[in-house]
C-alpha cells in the first residue's frame, strides 16, 4: 500500500498530495511469510488479469461481464505495478523473523481505498474459485491475512486501535 517511510498509496488509491494529513497504521505482530505468499499471490491475480486486459476481445472469449470490469479495473490500470519494495520487512524476512510490528503514515482517504480494494479482490477469489481464471484461489491462511491487513488500516484510520495478527505465523 505504501512504504514505511509513508510514500504514497500509488497502484490503488486516489491521487494522494504531498501535504495531505497523514494517520498512524501500526500493523502488529505482522506475519512477515504469510504476507510474502500472499503478495505472491495478488502479483501473480494481477498478471493474469493484466493478460486478459491486452488480449483483444472475440468472440471466442466469453467472459462474464463483471469479469471484463475488474480486468479491465484491475488489470489495465494497476497490472503493471506488480512488486512492492518493502525494505523493512524483506531485511526482516533475511534475517529469518517471522513476525515483525510495522508502522505506516498514510492518507485518512486511504480508508475508503483499502475497503474498495477489498472488495474488489473478495470478486476476483469468486471468479479464480469457479475456475474462470487461471489463477488458483487463495488458502484460507491468505485469505485470513489479506482481510486483517486492509482491514486494520480502514479500522484504525476510523479510529479504531491496532490488533495484532492471531497467527499462524509461516
Amino acid at each position: 500500500m505504501t512504504t514505511a517511510s509513508g510514500a504514497p498509496l500509488g497502484r490503488y488509491g486516489s491521487e494522494v498530495t504531498p501535504d495531505a494529513p497523514r494517520v498512524e497504521v501500526r500493523l502488529l505482530a505482522t506475519p512477515l511469510r504469510l504476507w510474502q505468499r500472499a503478495a505472491d499471490h495478488h502479483d501473480e491475480l494481477l498478471r493474469e488479469l493484466s493478460l486478459l486486459a491486452l488480449a483483444p476481445r472475440t468472440g471466442t472469449h466469453d467472459l462474464p461481464t463483471r469479469l471484463v470490469e475488474l480486468v479491465e479495473l484491475l488489470g489495465k490500470r494497476y497490472g503493471a505495478a506488480v512488486g512492492r519494495p518493502d525494505a523493512e520487512r524483506d531485511s526482516a524476512l533475511a534475517r529469518g523473523l517471522d513476525r515483525l510490528d510495522l508502522v505506516y503514515r498514510v492518507p485518512l482517504s486511504l480508508a475508503d481505498d483499502a475497503q474498495s480494494l477489498a472488495a474488489l479482490m473478495a470478486e476476483c477469489e469468486q471468479f479464480c474459485r469457479s475456475g474462470e481464471l487461471l489463477t488458483m484461489p487463495q488458502p484460507p491462511d491468505q485469505a485470513a491475512f489479506g482481510q486483517w491487513y486492509l482491514g486494520e488500516f480502514v479500522g484504525q484510520l476510523r479510529g479504531g486501535s491496532p490488533t495484532p495478527w492471531p497467527g499462524p505465523w509461516r
